[in-house]
């Protein structure tokens, strides 16, 4: 009977042994197939990352390209405004024109003129011809 025992005491262990084994190898499979699992979301993350990143130099890429041509666009109406200043500057009723009206109705000197209204030659002599003195206009 002590045998008995021992063979279904053995027999107990080897049954508990391989039931223990099989939850190990349950175990192990399920653990790869995890595995596995989390190596087929890392190469989607992977992949999402590149793609965000190409997305991101793409973006900044653009912004770059905005700012300079909003720079472009900045130094295009400077260059307007400069224009028109000079344009005013031509005007008769504004700028230098009017300024050198002024001061040749004061009596400076043609020289001084020139100098200080940058006017060409051809324009010096038409205001005084127009605003010198003795001209018909003497009396404005």
């Amino acid at each position: 009977m002590g045998e008995n025992l021992l063979v279904w005491l053995a027999a107990g262990i080897a049954l508990l042994a391989t039931i223990v084994a099989g939850f190990a190898v349950a175990l192990v499979l399920l653990l790869r197939r995890q595995l596995t699992a989390l190596r087929q979301d890392y190469q989607r993350q992977a992949t999402s990352l590149m793609a965000l990143q190409g997305a991101m130099k793409v973006l900044s890429e653009g912004v770059i390209n905005h700012g300079q041509a909003q720079a472009s666009v900045q130094r295009a109406l400077e260059r307007l405004h400069d224009q028109h200043t000079e344009l005013r500057a031509r005007d008769p009723d504004q700028g230098s024109y009017e300024k050198a009206i002024q001061l040749v109705r004061e009596g400076y000197p043609r020289e001084e003129v020139r100098r200080l209204c940058s006017l060409t030659a051809a324009e010096l002599d038409l205001i005084y011809s127009l605003h010198g003195a003795g001209s018909a206009r003497d009396d404005d």
